[in-house]
């Protein structure tokens, strides 16, 4: 029996903003696909790794990279990637897709702030429960939201799930300010995506 036929319904199946959904997810996937076969991915993983960049995803400002000052606290998140820095090109995959947030710096717990550069946050964006990209700033603004089923996510606790259906928490990418950009310093801290 599906979700959808069991009695009452599923709320958790119904997306909580279906406009924004439909444009982020076209988006996503024009983004993606139109890297499909270039050099960047064959010269090293796409995965962000320490001394990479990040790159907005979307926008006017595409592919162009990320400064501190670009991040407001209570602004929706920003869709990034990394770039490398051998080649200053922008490294377009799954599993390179970050959530990049600004939370105001105290409100975050141990947990995030180590892996926190002066309040501003990521983690792999790819939803653990279905896979769909974390795209919006709950109400509380320490939160995420995915729009797909409506998991959310706190970002000043490491990830952790607040709401499901996702029951594991997202992998988070420490960064480091230098020379007034954002730099990933270390590796994503667990698995991408939903379980197998």
């Amino acid at each position: 029996m599906n979700r959808q036929n069991q009695p009452g319904g599923c709320k958790c199946c119904e997306p909580t903003d279906t406009g924004r959904r439909s444009v982020l997810t076209g988006a996503l996937a024009l983004a993606l696909s139109s890297t499909i076969g270039s050099d960047a991915s064959a010269e090293r993983s796409p995965k962000p790794a320490p001394g990479d960049r990040l790159a907005f995803m979307l926008g006017e400002r595409k592919d162009q990279e990320i400064k501190p000052a670009d991040l407001e606290i209570g602004k929706e998140p920003t869709l990034a990637y990394p770039l490398d820095p051998a080649s200053g090109k922008p490294l377009i995959s799954r599993v390179g897709l970050l959530v990049v947030v600004r939370l105001k710096p105290e409100e975050l717990q141990p947990s995030s702030q180590r892996n926190a550069a002066d309040g501003i946050v990521a983690f792999s964006a790819i939803c653990t429960h279905y896979g769909c990209p974390v795209t919006t700033l709950h109400p509380s603004q320490s939160q995420i939201v995915c729009n797909c089923h409506g998991s959310v996510f706190n970002a000043a606790d490491r990830g952790a799930v607040t709401a499901g259906p996702a029951t594991r928490r997202l992998s988070m990418l420490p960064l480091a300010i230098q020379d007034g950009a954002l730099v990933v310093a270390g590796a994503l801290d667990g698995p991408i995506g939903p379980p197998t």
